[in-house]
């Protein structure tokens, strides 16, 4: 695909089939200019995005989104600078840490059996709603501690916020309100009645320098903390799918050896990294050649500098085991995704489960496949048949 000299636009609709054609043009040129939301950059190599990402002093991550999201307050600790950044990080580590991800993962293997036992009779499936949307969206209740039932309502909101912010503003910007006073009502909830380690219960006792947190702090832990919960990974899990509905050789070697699901996981992340970060030039600074000047906005597209051949050889290839695979998926540096080891548990116990009870599927329908554009981009339709199963519980 031949990419317009300067008119590089993440929000423009594409296909699956193209968007890795459309990756390699890119980098051609791995620092360039687009006119797109009043003038950015668009950097799509490994050594020029690690530059930016491992420099935040220089390469602000306020705002994260291009063009902004319609937030009142910024989101907490990915778009806070330093020196003020580790403050609020440090409060989220105990969670996040692979202690914890490792404790979820036989509660998340019921939630994922659960949810194939609603299909696996009928022989066929979209699987990035009945799976992909609905694993991160149940992951997320339990980590934030809201009702399960709750999961629809956060997923809905999470996909208007990101993937309505070019289309329709005012619906964004709704969903961002309606965000925060559910989050508000939950909070104060939570100052009564704490919950069982829940992040809400874990934000509402946490102190800064003796003091607790503001609501502007306390609102924009939460917009971050819903927004990387789930979206991402929908997007990730879509994309995955997508590969393995094509290379059933590859579903064998995973189902025969599950050993072998934590490497496939990463390569899964290198070849489908869903993400785009935007950062903001602080001082004028070179960046591959390139002289970007203060105030400067920049898009970083982690997913086409993940396939460059510069840092990954054969980067075309899908290699199970690909060693060593310093992919970027999660970012680098200080805002490096504090999520990363939950997940890495959700990607690894659902392919194992699925492949153990779905072994083989096809794509039902080529043409219905979607591919989605904008700050979080993966395939966000498939529809797969397979030989139809029993289920596990009643």
């Amino acid at each position: 695909m031949t990419v317009k000299p300067n008119h590089y636009d993440h929000h423009e609709p594409t296909s699956i089939d193209a968007v890795h054609e459309l990756w390699d043009g890119l980098r051609e040129c791995p620092v360039r200019r687009s006119e797109a939301y009043g003038g950015m950059w668009v950097v799509s190599g490994f050594p020029e995005a690690a530059q930016i990402l491992q420099q935040p002093e220089i390469f602000s991550s306020c705002p994260v989104s291009i063009p902004p999201f319609p937030q009142a307050a910024p989101m907490v600790p990915v778009e806070i600078d330093p020196p003020n950044h580790s403050r609020y990080r440090n409060l989220l580590a105990p969670p996040f840490s692979v202690r914890r991800a490792e404790s979820d993962a036989e509660p998340l293997r019921v939630i994922v059996n659960d949810l194939i036992d609603e299909f696996v009779e009928k022989g066929e499936c979209d699987v990035y709603q009945t799976m992909a949307v609905r694993v991160p969206a149940a992951m997320a209740t339990i980590m934030l501690g809201t009702p399960p039932e709750d999961a629809v309502r956060l997923e809905a909101w999470a996909d208007t916020i990101v993937h309505e912010v070019t289309r329709d503003l005012a619906a964004a910007g709704a969903a961002v309100i309606e965000v925060y006073q559910y989050f508000y009502e939950l909070l104060e909830k939570r100052r009564t009645e704490p919950g069982d380690d829940d992040l809400m219960t874990l934000l509402v006792g946490a102190e800064l320098d003796g003091e607790k947190l503001n609501e502007e702090e306390l609102l924009g832990f939460c917009l971050f903390l819903l927004l990387a919960s789930i979206d991402t990974t929908q997007k990730a899990i879509g994309s995955i799918f997508w590969h393995l509905a094509q290379t059933p050789e590859l579903r064998r070697q995973l189902r025969g050896d599950p050993s072998l699901t934590a490497g496939a996981v990463e390569e899964f992340l290198r070849y489908w990294g869903p993400v785009l970060n935007a950062r903001r030039a602080t001082e004028d600074v070179e960046v591959g050649g390139v002289r970007i000047k203060q105030e400067d906005k920049i898009l970083v597209l982690l997913g086409a500098a993940n396939r460059d051949e510069r840092e990954f050889p054969n980067a075309d290839e899908f290699v199970i085991d690909r060693s060593p695979n310093r992919h970027m998926t999660f970012s680098l540096g200080i805002h490096r995704c504090l999520g990363s080891h939950i997940a890495r548990v959700e990607l690894r116990v659902l392919l194992e489960e699925f492949l153990r009870r779905i072994p083989d599927f096809e794509i039902a329908d080529e043409s219905q496949v979607v591919w989605s554009h904008g700050q979080v981009q993966g395939v966000v339709r498939l529809p797969i048949r397979f030989e139809p199963g029993p289920r596990e519980r009643p």
